[in-house]
């Protein structure tokens, strides 16, 4: 049962990774098309969430530990 935690808490985060670089991409993209100015609360939303899935993603094994009661391998 923790393994499964584990993987879905890294799966979370991998996609929190996954949005926020997608975030950052699509407003540079933006920025060089239409020659305007980046938007700044985008890249920082955008690397909130890269730095928040990175932590999650460092955090899985004790988060899972403190979700789940039974020791298993």
């Amino acid at each position: 049962m923790r393994r499964a935690v584990r993987n879905l808490i890294r799966l979370v985060a991998a996609g929190m990774i996954i949005f926020g670089a997608l975030q950052i991409g699509l407003e540079v993209a933006r920025q060089r098309t239409q020659k305007t100015e980046i938007r700044l609360t985008q890249c920082v939303t955008g690397a909130a969430l890269i730095l928040t899935g990175g932590m999650l993603a460092a955090a899985s094994a004790r988060l899972a530990a403190r979700f789940t009661e039974e020791d298993d391998e």
